[in-house]
C-alpha cells in the first residue's frame, strides 16, 4: 500500500511518500529533488543549517527487508551482512557485530548522542558519502550492494566511492568479512566540540602481521567534515615495504590526502592534524618489535 501525506513546515509543503517495497521506493524516486529518506538525522543537520527541505522525501523506513544484522557463510569465506536500515544503536549492541567488526563498533559509538544514534541508519551514514563509519568500514575492507534503476550492484566500498554518483541509487546492504585472527585495528574522531555537528577529521585503519612481524596487510581510511573519505593506499603501499623512511611517510601522507577548507579550518592545519594522528598510530603498529 502506498501513502502519501502532507506536511507543512514554513511555508513549504513537503510531500512524504512511504513505499513498503524496495521497487516502489525506486519508482516513487522521480528526480533528483526528491529525497530518500530513513532515520532523518543528517536531513535535520542539513535544515539546522539553513539547508532549504527539499519538497519530496521519499520514506524508507518501512522497507523491513533492509533491516536486521546476518552472518553469510560461503565455503572458506563468512561476512556480517547489515541491512542498511539498521539503526546505528543495533549496530553497537549486536553479538555478531562485537565480535566480527569491534572497529565499526567503536566507530558507532563516537557518533551524536543516544537519542541520534537510536533513529541514525547505517545505510544513510554510509549513503551521504561523508558518513564517519566510512572509515572504519574502509579499513575493514567492506562491501556495498546497491540498486540503481533496474539493475543490483555489489562491489567494494572503495570502489563505490571513487565514482561519481551521478544517477539515484538506493543503499541495501552492506556486508564486512570476518577478520582473520590477530587483527588489530584503530579508530580516531576528532571534532570542535561534543554536538551533533561534522567531525573535522576520522581515522581508521585495520592490519595484520604474520609470525615474522611483516605486515600481511595494512588499510588505513580518512574523512571527516563534508570531506568523502578515502583509502591511504600510497601510504598502505609504503608501509608494506622493506624500508621505511619516516620523513617520506609523513609528506606521503600530506600529498595523499587531499582536503578543502573552511570557515573554522584550514585545508593545510586537517592535512597536518591527519598526518600527526596517523604517524602516531602507526608508530604504534610498526613499534610492536620493539
Amino acid at each position: 500500500m502506498k501513502i502519501n501525506q502532507e506536511l507543512t513546515q514554513s511555508k513549504s509543503d513537503i510531500i512524504v511518500k512511504q513505499p513498503v517495497l524496495i521497487d516502489e521506493a525506486l519508482i516513487q524516486k522521480k528526480d533528483s529533488q526528491e529525497v530518500f529518506v530513513a532515520g532523518g538525522t543528517l536531513l535535520q543537520l542539513h535544515w539546522e543549517s539553513g539547508t532549504p527541505l527539499p519538497h519530496t522525501l521519499v520514506d524508507l523506513s518501512f522497507l523491513n527487508q533492509l533491516k536486521g544484522i546476518t552472518c553469510q557463510e560461503l565455503g572458506d569465506t563468512s561476512k556480517v551482512k547489515i541491512g542498511a536500515l539498521t539503526t546505528i544503536a543495533e549496530c553497537l549492541s549486536h553479538p555478531l557485530m562485537v565480535k566480527h567488526a569491534p572497529l565499526l563498533v567503536n566507530a558507532c559509538c563516537n557518533i551524536a548522542a543516544p537519542a541520534v544514534r537510536n533513529r541514525a541508519t547505517i545505510g544513510g551514514n554510509v549513503a551521504s558519502l561523508v558518513g564517519d563509519t566510512i572509515p572504519a568500514l574502509l579499513a575493514l575492507n567492506a562491501e556495498v550492494k546497491l540498486a540503481i534503476k533496474e539493475d543490483i550492484y555489489v562491489m567494494s566500498l572503495w570502489d563505490w566511492l571513487k565514482i561519481n554518483q551521478q544517477q539515484p541509487f538506493l543503499l541495501l546492504e552492506i556486508s564486512i568479512p570476518f577478520s582473520p585472527i590477530g587483527t588489530k585495528g584503530f579508530y580516531r574522531k576528532v571534532g570542535r566540540r561534543e554536538a551533533f555537528i561534522p567531525s573535522i577529521l576520522t581515522i581508521s585503519g585495520q592490519w595484520k602481521k604474520d609470525d615474522d612481524g611483516k605486515l600481511q596487510f595494512i588499510r588505513l581510511g580518512v574523512g571527516g567534515g563534508s570531506h568523502r573519505p578515502i583509502r591511504l593506499e600510497g601510504v598502505e603501499l609504503i608501509l608494506k615495504g622493506e624500508t621505511l623512511n619516516k620523513k617520506f611517510l609523513y609528506q606521503t601522507i600530506l600529498d595523499e590526502f587531499q582536503s578543502y577548507s573552511d570557515p573554522f579550518i584550514s585545508e593545510a592545519y586537517r592535512k597536518k592534524v591527519a598526518a600527526n594522528i596517523l604517524m602516531t598510530e602507526l608508530a604504534t603498529v610498526l613499534g610492536e618489535e620493539g
